[in-house]
């Protein structure tokens, strides 16, 4: 079992991408976990711009035809409270790697940073709610100052904070997938090469 770890990545700096795609990649290698398939959740909600991270990387994620894997949670099709134990019994979690994608608040010096954690996340909990863990691995999206009234400060997100932040995080899951699945096979074809 791996110690708790949890590292925090601002998206203001100009490594973010970089640095956020090399440890989630670390990270998933260095489970224990043994698995077939691999499922996103993105965890939110339309409705509340800054909750709409999750299901923005999972709107994201789900244009992305040429990597196996489930997506669940999209601003289309979006898990939340009222769905997300429905959603949790969809997925054979015994044999998927489940990545936990969810919005969160924190400190405003915070705001704009992407944590990347190898537990669950506990949705919901900054707001009040008590919802299971989700996840083998999770991401955060820290999008609003958790003082008085989470749910207003939730609903006066910036956009664009939040759409970037989206983005990091989806381009980081497509890397892991990329290195996971892709580029195994494009070694596999380079060597027969090199030796046919």
């Amino acid at each position: 079992m791996l110690k708790s770890k949890k590292i925090y990545f601002s998206t203001h700096e100009k490594m973010c991408q970089y640095r956020l795609n090399r440890e989630m990649y670390d990270l998933v290698k260095s489970l224990d976990k043994q698995y077939k398939r691999i499922a996103v959740v993105g965890i939110g909600t339309d409705r509340s711009t800054g909750d709409s991270y999750g299901p923005l990387v999972g709107y994201m994620l789900s244009k992305s035809q040429i990597y196996d894997f489930d997506v669940y949670g999209t601003i289309i099709e979006p898990v939340h409270a009222l769905n997300l134990k429905e959603t949790m019994d969809k997925i054979d979690t015994s044999n998927t790697l489940v990545i936990a994608v969810d919005a969160s608040i924190g400190r405003i010096d915070h705001i704009g940073h992407i944590g990347l954690c190898n537990e669950p996340i506990k949705p919901g909990s900054g707001v009040g709610k008590d919802l299971p863990p989700v996840g083998d691995i999770s991401l955060s999206g820290i999008v609003a100052f958790g003082g008085i009234a989470p749910h207003v400060m939730l609903q006066n997100t910036s956009l664009g904070l939040v759409y970037k932040m989206a983005e990091i995080t989806s381009n980081a899951i497509k890397y892991v997938l990329y290195k996971q699945q892709l580029e195994p096979q494009r070694n596999a074809k380079l060597n027969t090469f090199a030796t046919a």
